[in-house]
């Protein structure tokens, strides 16, 4: 009987061994652009999906810098890399830690600082959410930069593609046509 029991456990332990934990996310993408503040704060979009296309662009300051300054390794124009299963594993547990979920649509308390628009693809669902980042909360900012700075650590390389993006940070706000505009000439009272 201890045989039988021994070789009935040894074959659960050996089948148990083969089998892959992996993580069963149900986030399919995410995107956050950021937007302007009163400094030099750069416009950028970073989108990851779960195919683990990362898609990165890098737009210009809202202020100019001096000549002098140092632009940081900041990237200007079209990216594009493919990360690996881990990064997404990690950024997905990043998100279920700041309970992504149940963060407000809106996060809108400061007006100095940078804005941010996420988007959040989830089980058919979209969280989408607009902040200035000093109103969001701690854990929230921290897991969001990490995304926006990860093309530090991801080294994308330039493309010559164009990508689009849900957010409307990054889009320019049309000018209206004002060559067909008419004044009244001045009343004469």
């Amino acid at each position: 009987m201890k045989q039988y029991l021994t070789l009935l456990f040894l074959i659960a332990f050996l089948s148990s061994c083969d089998k892959h934990s992996h993580r069963q996310d149900e986030i399919s993408r995410i995107e956050i652009a950021t937007g302007g503040c009163f400094g030099p704060c750069q416009s950028t979009i970073v989108s990851i999906d779960s195919s683990l296309d990362y898609r990165y662009f890098g737009g210009e300051t809202y202020f100019t810098l001096p000549s002098d300054a140092k632009i940081n390794g900041k990237l200007n124009g079209y990216y594009f890399a493919k990360i690996t299963p881990g990064f997404w594993d990690t950024l997905n547990i990043k998100l279920d830690e700041i309970n992504y979920k149940k963060l407000d649509t809106s996060y809108q308390h400061s007006v100095d600082d940078q804005s941010l628009e996420v988007f959040i693809h989830y089980n058919n669902k979209i969280k989408h959410i607009k902040a200035q980042s000093a109103s969001l909360p701690e854990n929230a900012v921290h897991m969001f930069y990490y995304v926006i700075n990860s093309y530090k650590t991801i080294k994308p390389k330039p493309t010559k593609d164009t990508f689009n993006f849900e957010s409307e940070i990054q889009r320019p706000i049309p000018m209206p046509d004002v060559h067909n505009v008419k004044f009244p000439p001045p009343s004469k009272e």
